[in-house]
């Protein structure tokens, strides 16, 4: 009597997986999310290489956000599907083992933001008596940001020795450095963090 082979069933498990997928996403998106969604090779094929070369895992959809409310309503129809889907922020790719990739999932290219912020990525503000605060965007590089203060004879408390991660990037890792003994790691510096949850709602 034949059996059945675990690389065949793997492999329509696999492809299953893909189809449910690209279905939701089909049938589920929204015309403003259209337009910013991409599946193209080229598209997915940035978005599965790891920083390591160690992990590859392919999305189905790379989302090139123009609003956080792009990523608000991706969550959104992931957290209320029938079929959820993974979903990763990548910013300059720096992550490592997969932390920034999603397996037939959506991956999320947060330096698209830049392109629509119109400068209002990195706001300085306050006054020496009640102190100066930077308010950043998530998917802004830390040298970007240490240019910004500069220029208003200021410079961040903490910072990590290379600075061309972006923000986020370096605050989900605690964001440690050479003089982290001095100021502490950028996390402990942070005094507000908005967070999308996967229940779409705002945290701070």
């Amino acid at each position: 009597m034949a059996t059945s082979s675990p690389i065949i069933i793997y492999f329509i498990a696999l492809f299953i997986t893909s189809f449910i997928t690209s279905t939701i996403l089909a049938i589920s998106v929204p015309p403003e999310l259209t337009d910013n969604l991409r599946t193209d090779p080229g598209a997915i094929k940035l978005a599965s290489i790891d920083y390591g070369h160690i992990i590859k895992e392919k999305p189905f959809a790379v989302l090139y956000p123009s609003s956080v409310d792009d990523i608000r309503t991706l969550i959104y129809l992931s957290y209320n599907s029938l079929f959820s889907y993974t979903i990763a922020a990548k910013g300059q790719a720096h992550s490592t083992w997969g932390q920034a990739q999603a397996n037939d999932g959506v991956i999320v290219q947060m330096n698209s933001l830049n392109r629509f912020r119109n400068g209002t990525g990195i706001l300085i503000s306050g006054d020496r008596s009640s102190g100066f605060y930077a308010d950043v965007g998530g998917e802004q590089l830390w040298i970007d940001v240490l240019n910004a203060t500069l220029t208003r004879g200021l410079s961040p408390v903490s910072w990590t020795d290379y600075l061309y991660p972006t923000v986020g990037g370096t605050l989900s890792n605690a964001g440690i450095s050479g003089h982290t003994y001095r100021k502490g790691p950028q996390i402990t510096n942070v005094l507000e963090l908005d967070v999308l949850t996967g229940t779409y709602y705002n945290r701070d």
